[in-house]
This record gives structure tokens, sequence and C-alpha cells, in this order.
């Protein structure tokens, strides 16, 4: 992603109702403007400016069919989008290929336990342990 591009999507993701807008869309692709007024408390004009954003950063594409227009989430730049984000997580090093008895964790370790989808490190739930 030319870093250009990627100022105007991250720039157009950074305002709620286009992200609410984003959503919908992709829930339900080839929606129509009056389906999204139907759904989003906001002015006709107001939608207007944030699709006139939306398309212009390449997130959403449209089709006319008719006098209607029909709204999409462009899949290329979805993957751009992933592509930019992935590169940011920085290396994971080489595990230790030591055997270490079970239970057993290196000081150099976090343990780490998957709780809604949230990461959530094993020294934070010592204090809702002993709330409990």
């Amino acid at each position: 992603m030319k870093s250009m591009d990627g100022a105007a999507v991250f720039k157009a993701l950074a305002d709620e109702n286009r992200v609410d807008i984003v959503r919908f869309i992709a829930r339900h692709p080839g929606v129509t403007a009056s389906a999204l007024l139907d759904r989003l408390d906001i002015a006709q004009s107001t939608l207007s400016h944030h699709m006139k954003v939306l398309l212009s950063a390449g997130i959403v594409v449209c089709k006319r069919k008719g006098k209607w227009t029909h709204y999409s989430i462009n899949i290329e730049t979805v993957d751009r989008i992933e592509r930019f984000v992935g590169a940011l997580r920085p290396a994971r090093p080489a595990k230790s290929h030591r055997a270490r008895p079970m239970g057993e964790v290196a000081e150099t370790e976090t343990t780490v336990i998957r709780m809604n989808e949230q990461d959530i490190e094993a020294e934070d739930l010592e204090g809702v342990a002993a709330e409990e």
C-alpha cells in the first residue's frame, strides 16, 4: 500500500459513522443509499459526504443499475489493508527447543490466556483471583 493510499484509507476509517457504513455494506453487499439511510440516523447530505470519502479512499465501490447506485466493499483494498497491518507485527523470536517439564515457563516467556478474543497476561489475572 502506498503511504498516501494508506493515509487516505485510515483517515476515512477514523470516523465512527463511516465505520458503521462500511460494516453495514460488508454485511449487505449491493446495498443502496436509501437502505443505508433507513439503517443509519444521518441526513442524506451527510451520507453523501461519507460515501464520497469512502469511494475516494477506495474502500467502497459502486455500480449503477438503472436509477439506483449499489455499494460494495472493495476487496482489493481490504487485502492491502490486511497485508499492511500484518507487516506491522514484530517478528517472533525462534522458540527454544530445550525440553522443559510440563508447566515450567522460562523467565523470558509470558503466559497468555485467551478470553473473549483479548490477550490477558497471567500477572493481570492474579489481582482478579485475589478480588474473588
